[in-house]
């Protein structure tokens, strides 16, 4: 009978053991996962990005069942100059049908950030448009485009560094994020090597170059106490030293340790974002 007393006894003190171990647990749980849940509660634009995530995942879907399908002809094949012709004249009569003009207080402004953004939406149309009909006797213009893209990098951080003076890590991250995270995904998902992006490494060396350049701008004019124009032309020159330095020796040849696609590309446009801090710097 008293064997029976403890043996109950000892089962009571187990469970009340299990069940204190138990809340126990459940309560560091709640308190561990408090700060996550807090995170995405507060999380202000939470929707919003993930709304952007299901979209990207989307169009990654897209292009990776259409670079996977059946071909019908060989890439080359489609060769069509009739059909890039067109499809451009097509683009000019909605663009001329769908003109809009915005009254601006400031009235005309040349190179201003509604004419610079039209301009990419030509250069970018006219680069799909190249490579889906294989025109090739237009290399040069295309070529010309992708410098004037290159050279806007330049111009319009140049603009926005000279202004705002923010050099902060925010602005870095989500500088390389913009111009990196979808390239970098449809690199890996396409399984293409990331040279056929090659414009994306040149837009992030452009922007980095640019960032330096205005923050010894920057430390000139308030450290050594330089004017405004002499503090920007001083920066602008030391740039341009060290792309000679670099592009202009062997030093050049460092590039084919990435590939020599990237090293051709870079040689190709290596003054392009350094002019655009000229343009920068006589149009702000």
């Amino acid at each position: 009978m008293q064997r029976e007393k403890a043996r109950k006894s000892t089962l009571t003190d187990i469970n009340t053991e299990n069940n204190f171990l138990n809340d126990g647990t459940q309560e560091y749980s709640k308190r561990r996962n408090k700060p996550m849940l807090q995170f995405f509660s507060q999380w202000a634009g939470r929707n919003e990005f993930l709304g952007a995530q299901a979209q990207m995942a989307a169009i990654l879907l897209i292009a990776y069942i259409g670079d996977n399908w059946k071909e019908s002809y060989p890439r080359n094949d489609n060769h069509n100059p009739q059909m890039f012709w067109i499809m451009n004249a097509c683009l000019l009569v909605v663009a001329l049908a769908s003109w809009r003009h915005k009254p601006n207080p400031r009235g005309v402004v040349l190179l201003s950030r509604a004419q610079t953004e039209e301009w990419k939406g030509w250069m970018q149309w006219a680069f799909i448009m190249y490579h889906y009909y294989r025109v090739f006797y237009v290399y040069n213009e295309i070529r010309v485009f992708v410098s004037s893209y290159v050279w806007m990098t330049g111009f319009g951080n140049f603009l926005y560094f000279d202004k705002k003076k923010d050099y902060s890590l925010q602005r870095v991250v989500s500088m390389c994020i913009r111009i990196n995270y979808f390239p970098l995904l449809l690199s890996y998902f396409m399984g293409t090597p990331l040279d056929l992006y090659y414009v994306v490494p040149l837009h992030t060396v452009g922007f980095f170059m640019t960032m330096i350049t205005c923050w010894i701008a920057h430390q000139l004019e308030i450290q050594k106490g330089m004017k405004y124009w002499p503090s920007r032309i001083t920066a602008i020159g030391i740039s341009l030293i060290f792309h000679i330095l670099f592009y202009e020796t062997s030093m050049v040849n460092s590039l084919k340790y990435f590939s020599d696609e990237i090293h051709f590309r870079f040689q190709a446009d290596k003054y392009s974002a350094w002019q655009g801090l000229i343009g920068g710097l006589l149009f702000g």
